[in-house]
């Protein structure tokens, strides 16, 4: 049995870069079902993932470093992370087979496997990082990757039916259609990120709630959120406070019909839960690696350009009708 080690994609080093590595998980565990999958990554993740039954081992990158992982003798070991420094630092440790993504380092070193050619385009993470899975064994690989029904993903996350279940049974109307909007990001009202301000997001519930009075909204927060206002809750806008356990939001975004919200953890979330969402997202060099790793049909992303905010009323009232015309769909279908 050969132990392959997965150092996870970590942009933010967040739970949904984590989610986003689910499918790439999913896959390495098919192709190579009797071998031990270890994930490399912070602890944030460590909750979760030590609930998914096709992860053999998670090991905390928060504690333990890269030296003390080439320690445990691994067969092979895939890096996502992409910058010379790591790679020359890398070279040093002697793994028996290191995977990483291309760069002139990685090209030039007898030590590294690149898979080439390597065209990123306009892919989702995953995709880009399966291709360094492919390196494994190309042949296999190849023969195989087709044969997986990724769609099962989401039956090895973990629910925790309590929280959700005590939150549908006090909506007090036969709702058709349930709408989740993630309204309270950990992203909110930051310059960084690209989003609406919160009192927009709840401006948004109302007012859809008001066209389709059959369909319940639900407006996500989290316990743990800085971000904790009292809203006057209607009949069919109320708002759902996770608490500390993941498989809660699990169980209740599991419910939902159709979601709208930025790019953030519960839209890869969603992702996963093939669960049809509309994203709000920067048009950037990321713009295509962040919607629609496992429910690409599902997603669409409505794209802002840099310096949006300038033009902030106007497209906030585009996105407004976009999501109007998707929920106008649902009603009908």
């Amino acid at each position: 049995m050969a132990k392959i080690v997965f150092q996870g994609y970590g942009c933010t080093g967040g739970l949904g870069d984590a989610l986003v590595d689910l499918k790439v998980l999913y896959a390495i565990k098919q192709l190579y079902p009797n071998d031990e999958l270890v994930y490399y990554y912070p602890e944030v993740a460590l909750p979760l993932f030590s609930q998914i039954a096709f992860i053999d081992t998670i090991i905390n990158s928060n504690k333990i470093s890269i030296e003390e992982i080439c320690a445990l003798n691994p067969d092979i070991v895939i890096f996502t992370r992409r910058k010379g420094s790591f790679f020359r630092y890398l070279k040093t440790l002697h793994f028996k087979k290191v995977i990483v993504l291309p760069h002139f380092v990685s090209l030039m070193s007898k030590d590294l496997i690149t898979p080439l050619p390597f065209f990123r385009g306009k892919k989702h993470f995953s995709d880009i990082h399966l291709k360094l899975v492919r390196a494994i064994n190309p042949k296999h690989y190849d023969a195989n990757i087709d044969k997986i029904d990724f769609s099962k993903v989401k039956d090895f996350l973990p629910k925790d039916e309590n929280l959700s279940q005590a939150f549908f049974q006090s909506v007090n109307f036969p709702y058709k259609k349930v709408i989740g909007i993630n309204a309270f990001s950990g992203y909110s009202e930051s310059v960084a990120a690209t989003n609406f301000f919160i009192k927009d997001w709840i401006n948004l519930a109302y007012k859809l709630g008001k066209i389709y009075p059959e369909f319940l909204f639900v407006l996500l927060n989290f316990k743990q959120n800085l971000i904790q206002l009292n809203i006057n809750e209607t009949p069919n806008v109320r708002v759902f406070v996770n608490n500390d356990d993941l498989a809660s939001l699990v169980s209740v975004s599991s419910k939902f019909d159709f979601f709208i919200t930025q790019v953030t953890g519960n839209s890869h979330l969603c992702d996963i839960l093939q669960i049809p969402s509309l994203i709000l997202v920067r048009k950037d060099g990321a713009t295509y690696r962040m919607g629609g790793g496992l429910n690409k049909a599902g997603c669409e992303q409505f794209i802002v350009k840099a310096g949006w905010q300038k033009k902030y009323s106007q497209i906030l009232e585009a996105f407004t009708q976009r999501a109007v015309e998707k929920l106008e769909n649902l009603k009908h279908h």
